[in-house]
């Protein structure tokens, strides 16, 4: 028997966590059996890069709500692998916009077919599951963004 099963809604959390592990693990495996050289976790930076062009760490921290440290990290990362170049902002100079190289942009063109491979799985995975999956992932983080958890148990507490 599965303890987490057994702890049920109580751990939530590390239902996700671990599910989250899972989809990194074999994100991993499709880059490698395609030899592609990224790592699932710089996806949505390429890709909001690839769609916009020129993103400061700022606005994709916001846009993708993920950290401005771990966007700066994998800047970094990306910087290293060649695929993401940082220029200061013309119109600001405190602020670094990040854009893809040549060579990032050529990296992210020959993805593409994966991509859409993935998302075609991703879909098919949603709607054998439940075709609402997406919709109700939405919803939960609206609920949480709505009252924090700290907030709910706060209300539920007897002690």
């Amino acid at each position: 028997m599965d303890f987490i099963d057994e702890l049920g809604p109580l751990a939530l959390g590390s239902r996700l966590k671990r599910l989250s592990d899972l989809l990194v693990t074999q994100a991993t495996e499709v880059y490698k059996h395609y030899n592609m050289p990224i790592q699932p976790k710089w996806f949505p930076l390429l890709a909001l890069l690839y769609k916009s062009k020129a993103v400061s760490i700022q606005d994709a921290a916001q846009r993708l709500g993920i950290s401005q440290p771990a966007i700066s990290q994998f800047c970094a990362q990306l910087q290293q692998a060649g695929l993401v170049e940082v220029a200061t902002c013309p119109q600001d100079g405190r602020r670094r916009v990040m854009s893809l190289t040549s060579e990032g942009v050529a990296c992210v063109d020959a993805i593409q077919p994966v991509w859409q491979a993935v998302e075609r799985a991703a879909i098919a995975l949603c709607d054998e599951v439940d075709p609402r999956l997406m919709a109700h992932i939405r919803a939960l983080e609206t609920a949480l963004s709505q009252q924090s958890l700290l907030q709910r148990t706060q209300a539920h507490e007897h002690l």
